[in-house]
């Protein structure tokens, strides 16, 4: 199998607003590098009823966007795994919320404007979640720092950006 590339507490925290807070289809968008597959398999061992968004495939995805998620209940929640590539221009009626770990790449507010924008269409609510990874540090020997990584900032910029105001998920501290 491939090895995991996305942060394991990420994917647990999405299971677990997925299983609180879901109740028809949910969308978790990846990084493009990310293996889609092996994302699938790990959600469907926290529980969750992942399908990666294949167009090719009928039983991974396409099923969804031709006639409606007939096997989509209150009582099986379907979460369709993807990357920013595989949703360009796609609208899920049955869509109420939209994962997306990290930050996109690139033209980042755009790219997050277009995965958030699979969600609350033609008037329709839904929500928006987006996992990021804590502040990373690495420091010199002498204690200086050498480099630091702090995706909760750059998030909060980018949201800034395009004129969001971000609220906590409710079921998390």
């Amino acid at each position: 199998m491939t090895e995991l590339t996305i942060n394991q507490n990420a994917l647990d925290a999405v299971a677990a607003a997925f299983a609180l807070d879901v109740p028809s289809v949910a969308l978790l968008s990846l990084p493009a590098s990310a293996p889609i597959q092996r994302v699938v398999h790990e959600l469907r061992g926290l529980g969750v009823n992942a399908h990666s968004l294949d167009l090719l495939v009928a039983n991974r995805g396409r099923t969804h966007l031709l006639q409606g998620a007939t096997e989509v209940s209150e009582e099986n929640p379907v979460m369709l795994v993807s990357t920013v590539a595989t949703t360009r221009g796609l609208d899920l009626p049955e869509l109420t919320h939209v994962f997306i770990l990290g930050i996109p790449r690139g033209r980042r507010a755009d790219t997050y404007l277009h995965i958030a924008g699979r969600v609350g269409r033609f008037g329709r609510e839904g929500k928006v979640i987006t996992i990021v990874e804590e502040r990373e540090e690495e420091r010199k020997e002498d204690g200086t720092l050498a480099r630091a990584r702090d995706e909760p900032k750059r998030m909060m910029t980018l949201l800034r950006e395009i004129g969001i105001v971000p609220t906590q998920f409710e079921h998390f501290d």
